[in-house]
């Protein structure tokens, strides 16, 4: 029987493992530094609960006995599973993230077999092909490395990890209560800008810019995580923050 410490060690290791590859993935094809993800922190925690929610489900068919009617078919569970599971959370974590902040942080529109931009073919065979590779290769390797952490180390190392998780999204969620209202800020301050100078683009540029500058610096660091997302409303508003906060 797994503990909710050993499943909280994996949800924190493959959240981690996680923005390693977005990072790196979105740095590259940037052609710079990007930190990825929605949290400060070098964690992206839809793939740990991902990577856990897929260990359970494959826990689950084993210990049920349904593989060992099922000969040869254990493999293709685990990738279509995988696919599955994987692509429903993100769906539903963009619908959750969407109504939250009214920013449709990714946006698969432009990818064939996409729905609703939200999730689309392309993701869906990378998380089932991921979920082949975790099961068999990388998590082997993470259970021989908890189950070796003595309780009383992993115990308080979970809590340390809860905590700055805790912290980290609440500082996340206190900037962006208030981003539509910020975004409204601005689009205003365009607006007004753009009827004072139209006769003197220099002196617009500088003010619009000088609006952008009091954007929050969380509120900068998504527009540069998310480089193609979409604003519900004031979006002219957040393609100029994206633009200044690229620079």
């Amino acid at each position: 029987m797994i503990n909710i410490v050993t499943l909280f060690i994996w949800f924190a290791i493959y959240s981690f493992l996680g923005w390693v590859w977005e990072t790196t993935f979105c740095s590259i094809r940037a052609g710079h530094f990007i930190n990825r993800g929605f949290l400060n922190g070098p964690v992206i925690p839809v793939y740990g609960f991902g990577a856990v929610f897929v260990m359970l489900a494959m826990s689950f068919f084993r210990s049920s006995e349904i593989l060992t009617h099922l000969p040869y078919v254990d493999i293709p569970l685990v990738f279509f599973g995988g696919l599955v599971i994987c692509t429903l959370l993100e769906y539903v974590t963009a619908v959750i993230l969407e109504s939250a902040f009214h920013i449709r942080w990714w946006d698969y529109s432009k990818q064939k077999f996409n729905f609703q931009g939200r999730i689309c073919l392309k993701s869906a065979l990378f998380f089932g092909l991921m979920s082949v590779v975790i099961i068999y290769i990388v998590q082997p390797l993470v259970s021989r490395v908890t189950v070796s952490i003595p309780a009383d180390i992993a115990n308080p190392l979970s809590l340390v990890f809860l905590v700055l998780f805790a912290a980290d999204l609440a500082v996340t969620l206190s900037s962006l209560l208030h981003l539509k209202s910020h975004l409204a800020h601005v689009q205003h301050r365009l607006e007004h800008a753009a009827e004072e100078f139209k006769d003197n683009a220099e002196d617009f540029r500088e003010d619009v810019f000088a609006a952008f500058s009091r954007s929050k610096r969380q509120i900068q660091r998504l527009a540069k995580a998310f480089p193609d997302s979409v604003a519900r409303h004031h979006d002219e508003a957040w393609q100029k923050i994206k633009e200044h906060a690229g620079k």
